[in-house]
């Protein structure tokens, strides 16, 4: 459950960041804010905020393997967004490369909790 819970504690952070410095998550994948549409930001909020921390939460107080698998099937899900993004929209690009390897590493990490089930650990 360690490698697990150090993959919820990465999401989560990334969560809190969302949440509390929006601009500077956008930053971090290349996006800035557009001035004249203040709801970006509380997409940005609800969503690499709320939307990560609660999945975090749920899965580091609950400690389910299901929960953990819901985590990596979402990080999955979206570096496998990533990765058709690179394909059909010629996005190679270094920090989509970036971070689809940061989404494969959390969504491994996730998936550690159900790797322990299995294997009794």
């Amino acid at each position: 459950m360690v490698l697990a819970n150090m993959g919820a504690l990465a999401g989560l952070g990334l969560g809190v960041m969302g949440l509390v410095r929006p601009a500077a998550a956008l930053k971090l994948v290349g996006l800035a804010l557009d001035p004249r549409r203040p709801e970006g930001i509380s997409e940005v909020r609800a969503t690499y905020g709320g939307l990560f921390i609660g999945l975090e939460l749920a899965a580091l107080l609950t400690g389910e393997p299901m929960v953990f698998l819901a985590g990596a099937a979402a990080w999955g899900g979206a570096a496998a967004g990533r990765l058709i993004s690179m394909l059909v929209d010629r996005a190679a690009l270094r920090p989509n490369i970036g971070g689809t390897a940061l989404e494969l590493i959390i969504a491994g990490l996730h998936a550690a909790a159900l790797i322990g089930q299995i294997r009794g650990v």
